[in-house]
């Protein structure tokens, strides 16, 4: 019977081999899960060492933080002959609008309260202005019930103001609070679900994320090398993330009862603990020669995903596998 370090090890290099992750969004994974953290600044030196096993080469990885400075995820500092890299501040406030999405989910209380945002046409302009606010609303939730009008079903206003900031229309759209009056006495908005938002895909992609971070869990126990645990909690994020920012939240109100984003939340949550500690020391291993730019974990961190459980942190257990197929 292989042990649990060859167990897991072959686990992570299947998930590599058939999927491996792209080098600049796992860059961002990175700097908001791992880094941010603890001060938020790394040395691509140090980045590099850090994503050499997860399958980026240096050449990749030194063209995709390039990439992400052009874009404005990034920002470097030259000291000497060394490049120190952390978010830039459009970058740190894009992670912030996410992390919520990404550690938190959707809250248990909903009241019926929904988020429009309405679009008129913008002049010459109005098709290029259009599908960009389209794409921007639509990544940050928002669903499309008709020709330039977007809704979310919870109070984000400030999410909409902040997009149409962005592509300096706020004085171009409206953004309105909204309640739904219909029900029983014509069409219901929870009808306009499937047409608005990809649930199916989405809950595919959970399911997906269920099989394949499910038997990592099962295979994890105390003498786990730290580089494994810092290997899953990179792919885990990351994986994560991907999905997450794709699914709007909808209140559990407006999804099936056996919605797979439940179990693959509790499995995500319960997994990121599990490996924490482990994936601390690979890092603290790395990075803790730099006190300056490496600092302790701020307070927030633990409290990702409900809270840390010390109890289960401490006895990793195995994934009940019959969650896996409910």
């Amino acid at each position: 019977m292989q042990d649990s370090q060859s167990t897991l090890q072959h686990l992570i290099s299947s998930l590599l081999e058939r999927d491996p992750p792209r080098a600049k969004s796992l860059c961002v994974t990175l700097l908001g899960d791992a880094i941010g953290p603890h001060g938020g600044s790394i040395w691509l030196s140090d980045l590099i060492e850090l994503v050499t096993p997860l399958g980026i080469n240096e050449r990749l990885l030194r063209t995709s933080v390039f990439r992400l400075v052009a874009q404005d995820w990034l920002q470097s500092e030259r000291h000497g002959r060394r490049s120190l890299y952390r978010l830039s501040e459009n970058g740190s406030e894009l992670t912030r609008q996410a992390s919520g999405r990404i550690y938190d989910g959707s809250p248990t209380q909903w009241e019926g309260d929904w988020t429009l945002v309405l679009l008129p046409r913008f002049g010459n302009s109005s098709l290029n202005k259009r599908s960009e606010v389209r794409r921007e609303l639509i990544w940050a939730g928002f669903g499309a019930i008709a020709p330039g009008v977007f809704a979310l079903p919870r109070n984000q206003a400030s999410v909409a103001q902040k997009v149409l900031s962005k592509l300096k229309l706020s004085n171009n759209a409206l953004v309105l609070s909204a309640h739904e009056l219909n029900e029983g006495n014509g069409l219901i908005i929870n009808s306009l679900i499937s047409q608005c938002w990809d649930l199916e895909g989405v809950a595919r992609q959970y399911q997906k994320f269920t099989d394949t971070f499910g038997p990592m869990l099962a295979a994890v126990s105390q003498n786990i090398r730290p580089s494994q645990a810092f290997a899953v909690r990179a792919l885990t994020i990351h994986e994560w993330r991907r999905i997450v920012l794709h699914d709007p939240q909808l209140p559990v109100q407006m999804l099936p009862a056996d919605w797979p984003g439940h179990v693959a939340r509790e499995l995500c949550g319960e997994l990121y603990w599990a490996i924490f500690d482990r994936a601390e020391e690979h890092l603290n291993l790395l990075l803790d020669k730099d006190p300056i730019h490496y600092q302790a974990a701020k307070p927030y961190v633990f409290e990702r995903f409900g809270g840390r459980d010390d109890e289960a942190a401490a006895k990793p257990a195995a994934y009940n596998l019959i969650k896996c197929s409910r």
